[in-house]
Formats: C-alpha cells, sequence, structure tokens
C-alpha cells in the first residue's frame, strides 16, 4: 500500500509529454519554497494498493507518455 496525497492522470506540468503524476504523502525536508507543504504530513492516510495504482496507469496508456512520482518525498515509500 502507498500513501497518497493525490493523482493527476493527464499532465503537462510535471515532466515531457503528457504524465500520470502519482503525489505521494509525507516528506521530512520541509524544502524552502515547497510547492507541495501539504503533502508533509506522514499522519495524513489516504492508502492505494499498488494494484489499483497500476491499473489506473495501464488506463491512460496509450494517451500518456510516462509516469512522474512526485510528493511528498517518494523515496520515504520506495519499498512499497
Amino acid at each position: 500500500m502507498i500513501n497518497v496525497a493525490g493523482l493527476l492522470k493527464n499532465s503537462l506540468c510535471n515532466g515531457p509529454g503528457l504524465r500520470y503524476v502519482l503525489f505521494v504523502q509525507g516528506c521530512p525536508h520541509h524544502c524552502e519554497g515547497c510547492q507541495n507543504k501539504h503533502t508533509w504530513d506522514f499522519n495524513n492516510k489516504n492508502y492505494y494498493s499498488i494494484e489499483d495504482i497500476v491499473k489506473d496507469i495501464e488506463e491512460e496508456i496509450p494517451l500518456i507518455k510516462g509516469v512522474t512520482f512526485s510528493g511528498g518525498e517518494p523515496f520515504e515509500q520506495a519499498k512499497e
């Protein structure tokens, strides 16, 4: 299960081409000027299964050109 802050099925602003964007919840860095401060809190719980996320991504193919992992801090959930 991945703690998800949000999903964008079609984004032109988060990488090259039309992207599927997965925003994860939780970040320990708290960078100055962060655009996604609402994703810092690890206690906001909104879990999705890996299978559901993959299915959702597959439904956007061939429209999307790739997947962007954003956050929060994606590496905090790298094992998942």
